[in-house]
């Protein structure tokens, strides 16, 4: 809504608004909050997806942006299948290993039991 009209006033939207007047980390920290309160779910999938990218997994990031997006998780993994055509739990599964990987397993359980 507030996008809505702040784009038709300005002719972009507050993301671009944000891009122009920002610059670092304080643009990126600025876009993503922003992001989580226009589209959460898609925002937080974006989130659990870039903490497995490159080389390596961000384990402390994976496990936070699992426990704290607990509360939006299953239209999170919804949105997370639709952006990578993967489930949360089959990400979490070809990332981790042990025990760690069944302490996430049983998180992502938690929040959708019916994931499994």
């Amino acid at each position: 809504m507030i996008n809505d009209a702040y784009g038709a006033k300005r002719n972009h939207n507050l993301e671009r608004a944000l891009e122009k007047e920002l610059s670092g980390k304080g643009k990126k920290a600025a876009i993503f909050h922003l992001n989580m309160k226009l589209n959460p779910y898609k925002t937080a999938a974006e989130h659990i997806k870039s903490t497995c990218a490159g080389i390596g997994t961000d384990e402390l990031g994976l496990s936070c942006a699992i426990l704290r997006y607990q509360h939006i998780l299953p239209r999170v993994m919804v949105e997370h299948v639709n952006i990578s055509s993967k489930t949360v739990e089959d990400r979490v599964v070809s990332e981790t290993s042990g025990y760690y990987r069944k302490l996430l397993v049983q998180m992502i359980k938690v929040a959708w039991p019916d994931a499994a």
